[in-house]
Formats: C-alpha cells, structure tokens, sequence
C-alpha cells in the first residue's frame, strides 16, 4: 500500500468539519464537492508543484514526463544541472519539449504545476490525494470553498445562499493568498510540499474521525 491509497488525517478532519456545517449532507457529495473546489484552489493558484528529473541525450527534444501522484496541469520551468533555466514547452500534459537539442547527456529538472485526479476508487467517491502541508496551511480555506459551494446549492437541507457566498469570498481570498505565496517561493527556489522524483512518504494511519469512509454509493450531482 501506497501513502497515496489512503486519505491523510488532515483530509479526514476536513470532511468531518464540513459534515459538521452542512447538515443532511451525504458523504458523496462532500466527496466529489471536495475534489472540485481543490480543482479550483490548485488551477488558479498553481501552488502544488513536482520536480521530475529527466535524462537529457543528444539531438533528442521530447521527454516523457509523470508525477508520483495528481495530475499535471502546466509546465513551470526546465533547470539544468547548474540551476539554469532552459528554453522548453509542454505540448502534450506528459511530455516536455526542449527547445534546442543538447549535445551531450546531462540531467535536468522539469518544474510542473500539478492538480487533483478523479475523485473515485472501484466506482465509489473517494477523497483525492493532498500533501498534508497544503492543508495545514490553506485547510480553513479550502474548508470554506467547500462549504460555501454546497450552500450555493438550490433546495438543499444545508442551502444559505447569503452564506454560500460569504464563505465563497473567504475561499476566493485564500486562493489568491495562495497564488502569491506561491509565486515568491518560486522567486526564491523552492517549496516547502514540492519534493523531487524520488521521494517516498509514510503511509498515515490512526486519529479519530467521525467521517465515513465508505459511504453509500449516490449519483454524483
């Protein structure tokens, strides 16, 4: 089993605070809401990024590319050996295109801006893979994006459109606190929940939660 097979604790207190706020809301549908607010938190801040090393070889300018985990969503940067950055484009999500060929081997680094994938396992909602940092930092935040979306909702248990959009500006704050933060620590050359090719963690287990993990299957709406 994979750190990424599992939702961290830091997901799980999410979800639970979110159940918490919006009564009579399944565990599907928090779920699924979850994984489309972190779509938006991570397209429009660009601050869950990867380090993926590839091997550079004469004459040759495209080079497969895949992440530990999420999904690629846009190229930041190609670094060589010596921290310079190199001309290059994505033109295809998994493969990075050098601009010039190089006439010697020699290592670089491809910077790329990642997102969630899917939010299903074996058919059923199941929570997308988050560093635990992100949440830890911007959990409140991405706390009121879910909300304030399923309080947007029409003739829900839990709809507060007044609400809905208090907590959506809250959420559209972080967001764009995020997207700043993210753009000084790629001035200075790195972040802290952005780790390189090889980097394994430890699977997370323990904590209390009043959560359901195993929710009853609904149609996602």
């Amino acid at each position: 089993m994979t750190p990424f097979d599992e939702p961290s604790e830091e997901t799980i207190e999410l979800l639970a605070s979110a159940q918490a706020m919006l009564v009579g809301a399944s565990d599907a549908e928090l779920i699924i809401t979850l994984h489309r607010t972190l779509k938006d938190f991570f397209n429009d801040s660009n601050c869950w990024i990867e380090y993926i090393p590839i091997m550079v070889v004469p004459n040759k300018l495209d080079y497969p590319i895949k992440p530990i985990t999420g999904e690629i969503i846009r190229l930041q940067n190609v670094i060589d050996q010596n921290n310079v950055p190199q001309p290059a484009a994505m033109p295809q999500l998994d493969v990075v295109h050098l601009a010039y060929p190089y006439n010697q081997v020699q290592p670089m680094t491809v910077v790329v801006s990642k997102n969630v994938k899917h939010p299903f396992r074996d058919g059923m909602p199941f929570p997308p893979y988050v560093p635990k940092e992100i949440y830890r930092k911007y959990g409140p935040g991405i706390l009121d994006g879910l909300v304030g979306r399923m309080m947007l909702e029409t003739g829900m248990s839990y709809t507060d459109q007044k609400m809905g959009v208090m907590y959506r500006g809250m959420f559209r704050t972080t967001v764009a606190l995020a997207r700043v933060e993210a753009m000084r620590m790629n001035l200075l050359g790195g972040q802290s929940w952005a780790y390189p090719q090889q980097f394994r963690v430890t699977s997370q287990r323990g904590g209390v939660s009043t959560f359901n993990m195993n929710p009853s299957p609904i149609t996602a709406r």
